[in-house]
Formats: structure tokens, sequence, C-alpha cells
């Protein structure tokens, strides 16, 4: 069934995700708080937001080296998080596509 098919999706975005999070020692949300995020999907919030807060805990001006690896690792993993929900709509198009390609052909009544 079709919600079936939705929740085995959505178990494997859920494990999917927590393999990147495993892979980057970062979550999404952990992310999104470290840089103070107001739309996780706004690049130019990211960029801005990313700039400042690594500018101000540059360890040669009193900053905190600590600090400033985790903003980029925040930055890193929202990426990540932006690459696999580009790729995992690509997905979705193409198993929507998929259906289509499968119907008979009306002329010849064969499959395609």
């Amino acid at each position: 069934s079709a919600a079936a098919r939705a929740a085995a999706g959505n178990m494997k975005a859920s494990a999917d995700g927590d393999k990147m999070t495993q892979a980057s020692g970062i979550a999404v949300d952990e992310s999104v708080k470290i840089l103070n995020l107001e739309d996780i999907n706004s690049k130019e919030e990211l960029t801005k937001k990313y700039e400042h807060l690594f500018e101000a805990n540059d360890p040669k001006k009193g900053g905190s080296f600590y600090l400033q690896s985790k903003i980029v690792r925040a930055r890193e993993r929202i990426e990540m998080h932006w690459a696999q929900e580009k790729l995992k709509a690509e997905q979705e198009l193409a198993e929507q596509a998929a259906p289509e390609s499968n119907q008979p052909d009306n002329s010849t009544g064969k499959q395609q």
C-alpha cells in the first residue's frame, strides 16, 4: 500500500539521518542551535551566521578553537542535510515517474 511505502521511506530517511549524524558527529537540530538559524533552508542566513560566528571565535583574536570547530561542523552538517533532502526529492520524483513508464502503450497494447 502507499501508506506502507511512505512509512518505509520515512524509516529509511530516519536511518539515513542517523547515519549522517554518526558520520558528522552532530545532529541537524544541534547544528541549527549552534548557528542560531531561524530558517534551516536559507543559504544566505547560514552564510551570514557562519561567517559571523567563525570570525567571532577566531583563536588569534582570543576566541575558542573548540567553538570555531563546532561552528564548522554545524555548517557541514546542515549542508549534508540539504544534499540528503535534494537526493530524497529526486528519488521521489523518479519513483513517481516510474509507474508512468510501465503503463501499456495504447497503440500496441504492450507495456513499454
